[in-house]
C-alpha cells in the first residue's frame, strides 16, 4: 500500500503547466445574465490531452474595461463554461474585475486565480460577459478594450502519469482482493 501511494504521489507532483494567451479584445456586455445581446468568445484554449482531457489551473487576466453611460466597473461579470453551458470545477464559474470599483471609465484590471475547470471533449471554452445592474437598458454598458488577454495554465501530465495512475488504481484493487 506504501508503494502505491508513493507512485501516485510521485505521478501527481511532477506535472508541467502549459500557458495559452487568449485575446478577448472586443467582448461586449449588453445587459444582465442571459440577455441575448451579450456577446460569448468562443476559445480553442490549446490542444487536450488524450488520456487526461484539459484542466486548466490558473488564469491569469489583465483585462482593460471601458464602461458606458452610467454602468459601472463593478457590475461587469465574467461567466466560464462549456459548450453545452456546464461548468466543471470547485471554483465558481464567474467573476468580477472591477469588484469594489463603484465608478465607470476606462480602467485596467490584471489578476489572477487558481481553478480546476474541466473542459468537455470538444475543448470549447466560453467566456461571457453581463452586467449584475443594467444601467442601461438596451443598449451597450461595457466592452473589453484591445489588449486584453486571459492566460489559462493548463496541466499537462508528467509522462505516464496516466499509465502510472492506471497501474496504481490495479494494485489496489487487486490488495483489496486478496
Amino acid at each position: 500500500m506504501i508503494r502505491t501511494t508513493a507512485l501516485i504521489a510521485a505521478a501527481i507532483a511532477t506535472p508541467a503547466l502549459a500557458q495559452d494567451i487568449v485575446d478577448i479584445s472586443g467582448l461586449e456586455s449588453w445587459g444582465l445574465d442571459g440577455d441575448l445581446q451579450n456577446q460569448v468568445g468562443v476559445f480553442f484554449p490549446g490542444p487536450l490531452d488524450p488520456e487526461l482531457g484539459y484542466i486548466i489551473l490558473r488564469i491569469d487576466y489583465d483585462i482593460t474595461i471601458q464602461t458606458l453611460g452610467d454602468s459601472w466597473f463593478s457590475d461587469l461579470t465574467v461567466r466560464f463554461g462549456n459548450s453545452d453551458g456546464t461548468f466543471h470545477g470547485s471554483w465558481p464559474d464567474t467573476f468580477v474585475p472591477g469588484a469594489g470599483a463603484d465608478f465607470g471609465g476606462i480602467q485596467r484590471f490584471t489578476g489572477s486565480f487558481e481553478t480546476d475547470i474541466h473542459l468537455n471533449e470538444d475543448g470549447e471554452f466560453h467566456i461571457e460577459l453581463f452586467e449584475t445592474f443594467d444601467d442601461n437598458p438596451g443598449a451597450l454598458d461595457a466592452f473589453l478594450m484591445p489588449g486584453s488577454t486571459f492566460a489559462f495554465h493548463r496541466f499537462i501530465p508528467a509522462p505516464g502519469t496516466a499509465s502510472t495512475l492506471a497501474l496504481a488504481g490495479l494494485a489496489l484493487t487487486r490488495r483489496r482482493r486478496r
